[in-house]
């Protein structure tokens, strides 16, 4: 009786144990898709965000335009931030009608730009009223943008209608305006030039070319929901970092460590000479370092390819250090996947000093070189970068077509003691 009574105990114990550890499980599975729900939502606010932030600086860009080509190149900017600001707008889970009059606002910034898109095609002039407009378009914009940045939103908390609220509550008054042109739909990705011709991996590749990216064992690695669209990749976590695999070519281009940083012991010297090494050690040749901006204990440096004697904008790759040992902890360079190749280089038609003569004479040419940029078609244009001082002393970068001799695309610096941003 009595080792009947043990065995029953020990299978109670055992039950108790296995129960136990079932439900450890499945609330660490629970954890995982609650964190992976989050992520979601937090890039897509941050692309929102981001989008509402190019906006209003290419509204702001509407001073310095001077001929129908760069207003027209503004008109195409503003259509594809617009429809991506509405894609990331529909991914948060929003059930009410809070930001109702915010999509509203940015469907209207996107028709009335290809409305006067089409004007200034058919060789009309925008009108006083018109650049009044543009200007009261612009003032929304940067409001929403500043809301935007000094809200916290927590997605799985419940309470974000009542973060938005106060948001919306500034757009109740936006006048609604009048246009003529249909909305269109944003421009496509086009496929990776960088993975052209390359096969397809399996995830167990995948797995194993990330690993050993992050000096880790496969095993170490939990593989989660996979991102399709123009460069589709695989996606793992390690503790508090992720990384991406592109399917085509087994290729690394994202990393994310999302790891606090309290302190600072490095500068920005010896980080840059850490993301310098990086890019070497893995392959990528001939980077040269354009921006950087630093943020919460990391910095984040821009780095463009370099052929030649031109700067090549659409073979970007962005670099993040720790500040307080050095790591690296972001990496992006899904802009050099989808657009590095082989290029053959016309020279330019315009010679540097005939370019700088179409520069806007409100502006004062520090220094010029060429660069190779994209446009709004997803094509890429060798130009004359020409680095201008504006208004108020405001840093801007002028381009000039070299086969053309037209104003191609205005960029605004704005240096803070955080580093460089271009917007």
């Amino acid at each position: 009786m009595k080792k009947k009574q043990i065995i029953m105990t020990v299978i109670a114990v055992a039950a108790v144990i296995t129960a136990g550890v079932f439900t450890v499980q499945s609330r660490a599975a629970e954890k995982a898709a609650k964190r992976d729900l989050q992520y979601t939502y937090d890039r897509a606010y941050g692309d929102l965000r981001g989008s509402v932030d190019n906006i209003a600086v290419t509204l702001d860009k509407g001073v310095y335009a001077n001929t129908a080509t760069e207003q027209n190149g503004l008109a195409a900017r503003l259509m594809r931030e617009t429809s991506l600001a509405k894609e990331a707008l529909a991914t948060l889970p929003i059930t009410d009608t809070t930001m109702d009059n915010v999509s509203k606002y940015i469907s209207q910034v996107g028709d009335y730009s290809m409305t006067l898109s089409d004007r200034v095609s058919a060789g009309k002039k925008i009108t006083a009223d018109e650049c009044k407009t543009i200007q009261n378009l612009h003032s929304y914009a940067a409001k929403l943008s500043k809301s935007l940045t000094s809200v916290k939103p927590n997605f799985t908390s419940g309470t974000l209608s009542q973060q938005f609220k106060k948001t919306a509550e500034d757009f109740t008054d936006f006048p609604s305006l009048i246009y003529d042109g249909p909305f269109s739909d944003h421009i496509g990705r086009k496929s990776p030039r960088c993975l052209a011709d390359k096969k397809n991996v399996t995830q167990a590749n995948a797995q194993a070319t990330a690993a050993k990216f992050l000096n880790l064992a496969p095993s170490q690695l939990t593989h989660t929901a996979d991102t399709a669209g123009g460069l589709p990749s695989y996606n793992f976590t390690a503790g508090t970092t992720r990384v991406s695999v592109s399917k085509q070519g087994g290729m690394v281009f994202s990393i994310d460590n999302s790891r606090d940083i309290t302190s600072e012991k490095i500068d920005e010297k010896a980080a840059q000479q850490k993301a310098n090494a990086y890019l070497e050690q893995h392959g990528y040749q001939n980077m040269h370092p354009t921006y950087w901006v630093k943020t919460d204990g990391r910095i984040l440096f821009n780095y463009a390819y370099q052929s030649g004697n031109v700067l090549c904008y659409p073979d970007l790759v962005k670099v993040g250090v720790a500040l307080d040992n050095g790591d690296i902890v972001d990496l992006s360079s899904s802009g050099y996947v989808m657009n590095h190749t082989t290029r053959s280089l016309a020279e330019p038609k315009y010679s540097k000093t005939a370019a700088q003569a179409k520069v806007n004479p409100r502006l004062k040419v520090n220094s010029g070189k060429l660069a190779l940029i994209p446009t709004g078609g997803l094509q890429e244009v060798l130009c004359w970068e020409f680095n201008c001082t504006g208004a108020n002393n405001e840093r801007v970068l002028v381009y000039i077509n070299c086969s053309t001799g037209m104003e191609q695309q205005i960029l605004i610096l704005q240096s803070t003691d955080t580093g460089t941003l271009v917007k």
